[in-house]
């Protein structure tokens, strides 16, 4: 289940400018490249999230991702991947932005976000459980780059442009670019599965990214106090990596509610058993009356 925090409303002594919203490219948490081949997708971050979701899903809401792993993780670089055939390269998308009183401003990864999602549902619906895989990839992508703080951070925010960004997101790349790597002690299942909407993932993210649970380690803290070195500023990078796993897992969990596919059988099949239980039914038919006249 994603804890959702409870946010400190901070000062209001804080003035804020009526801003257009910026369309400067924004990066994300790095896929190892872009990959040459999407059967064996170049690795990063953004896998190591997806792959790490699937971890605390059951078995059978899981399998269809595990037959389709490479797809689905191919679809994690396509927001950030224009050059692709099936790329998007929206990268002046991938962010969501609070005012100070913690409402929002702009919600266009959370957009993004549900469009991918529902694409992943009528995919799956269809029996396309390739292409789901790949939006569900591509739905994981928006969600986790809410867990950095240069994504909720702008020119057209209260909280300014952000200083850190590529350098903050190359240093995790280095250490979330296989399965099994350095930052996997900051992952914790928080204990259960919940139902959230792919959208609601990307605004809770952001909104704990931003303001923290305790005012403390906010996104202009982590900008303004970048060192890998201190301990607050690494485990806090840490518990946003987990908050975005945990995120994940549970919109996987609600695509596995969502997603249902009714078994369509070939007429050869059915056309017999539909004759041989209308045969059945004047046959049962004609006993009845039998018995009947026969009192």
């Amino acid at each position: 289940m994603w804890k959702r925090k409870t946010v400190s409303t901070l000062t209001v002594g804080l003035l804020l400018a009526c801003f257009l919203v910026g369309s400067a490219r924004v990066s994300g948490w790095s896929n190892g490249g872009y990959s040459a081949d999407p059967n064996n997708p170049d690795y990063g971050t953004h896998d190591w999230i997806a792959e790490h979701a699937l971890d605390w899903l059951p078995l059978e809401e899981k399998q269809f991702l595990l037959d389709n792993k490479a797809v689905y993780l191919y679809g994690t670089e396509l927001p950030d991947n224009g050059q692709a055939a099936d790329g998007i390269g929206d990268t002046t998308k991938h962010h969501i932005y609070y005012l100070v009183d913690c409402s929002v401003q702009d919600d266009v990864a959370g957009d993004r976000a549900e469009e991918a999602y529902v694409k992943a549902v009528a995919a799956y619906n269809a029996g396309n459980f390739s292409e789901a895989a790949k939006q569900l990839g591509i739905v994981t992508h928006y969600i986790a780059d809410m867990a950095v703080f240069g994504h909720v951070m702008g020119a057209a925010t209260a909280w300014g442009a952000e200083t850190h960004h590529s350098d903050y997101e190359d240093y995790v790349q280095t250490r979330t670019n296989s399965y099994v790597d350095d930052f996997d002690s900051f992952l914790v299942f928080d204990g259960s599965l919940s139902t959230l909407s792919a959208y609601d993932a990307a605004l809770m993210l952001a909104n704990d990214t931003t303001f923290d649970a305790d005012g403390q380690l906010t996104c202009v803290w982590m900008d303004q106090h970048y060192d890998w070195s201190d301990a607050a500023f690494r485990n806090r990078s840490g518990e946003s990596l987990n908050l975005a796993v945990n995120a994940v897992a549970d919109v996987l969990h609600t695509f596995s509610v969502d997603a249902t596919v009714i078994p369509e059988f070939p007429t050869w099949i059915v056309l017999p058993l539909f004759l041989f239980a209308a045969l059945f039914a004047v046959a049962l038919k004609k006993r009845s009356c039998s018995v009947l006249k026969a009192f």
